[in-house]
């Protein structure tokens, strides 16, 4: 129990932490509740527009947050870690979360409550397992002043499952993002949640491409495209004592 207790608190401190009514009036999105899937989600693809806006009265979450997932039948939330990135130079922060699912197979096998174990949580386990299975995931939002630059969803896995490869990388084109500021020369000063339509599945559960959550930002690294690619999960993972906070360096 209390190398459970240090993988939390190490966790706690490595890691970062609207929409338009058909009548085409803007509303700003309320600060985002993962327990449900909000109205707006009910509105066509077709219909979607994105918006980009800063919010002042948006609330923190925490450093722990949560992505959640749906098809808008069926719904489910997973453990996210978050880190931030700034260029104060040029007002440009890069936020990435970061979150891990059970491989294809696996989810063919489990039952539903048995999918709840979060990978990126056994990926600062204390336990001697020397091995490890599943999908990571890092979604990737990158902002600059008043502009989203653009959003990826990159995914990595131990077996090959994306058309017979092991990584995978969608581009998001539909977005909500609510952001308590725009100034990003202090990253803490940075938090918000997003509402994203994806181009295909995120691959919990079938059609799941509506995915929400929140950030809170901590300034540390991320995970560039190609560090992800090029990951070798095992051979990092047999290391994880020298790699707890769950970042990827290759």
């Amino acid at each position: 129990m209390k190398k459970r207790f240090l993988l939390l608190m190490t966790i706690l401190i490595l890691s970062c932490n609207s929409d338009k009514n058909r009548n085409g009036k803007q509303k700003i999105i309320e600060p985002i509740d993962n327990k449900e899937i909000v109205s707006e989600q009910t509105v066509e693809p077709d219909n979607f527009q994105n918006i980009f806006t800063q919010d002042p009265t948006v609330e923190k979450k925490g450093r722990f947050n949560y992505l959640t997932i749906s098809n808008q039948k069926e719904n489910d939330s997973i453990v996210a870690l978050c880190t931030c990135q700034k260029n104060g130079k040029n007002n440009l922060i890069k936020i990435q979360l970061k979150t891990g699912i059970p491989t294809k197979s696996e989810l063919d096998t489990l039952k539903k409550e048995n999918r709840k174990g979060n990978k990126i949580l056994e990926m600062g386990g204390f336990d001697s397992q020397e091995t490890i299975s599943g999908q990571f995931k890092f979604l990737t939002i990158v902002l600059q002043d008043s502009t989203v630059n653009n959003i990826n969803l990159y995914s990595k896995s131990t077996e090959k499952e994306y058309n017979k490869a092991d990584f995978d990388s969608m581009s998001i084109e539909k977005y909500h993002i609510n952001i308590s500021k725009m100034d990003y020369s202090v990253a803490s000063d940075i938090y918000g949640n997003f509402l994203l339509r994806l181009p295909s599945e995120f691959g919990y559960f079938k059609n799941d491409t509506i995915l929400k959550g929140s950030f809170e930002c901590y300034n540390w690294r991320i995970s560039d495209k190609e560090s992800i690619k090029n990951w070798k999960i095992n051979e990092w993972y047999k290391n994880k004592e020298a790699n707890r906070g769950f970042h990827v360096v290759e």
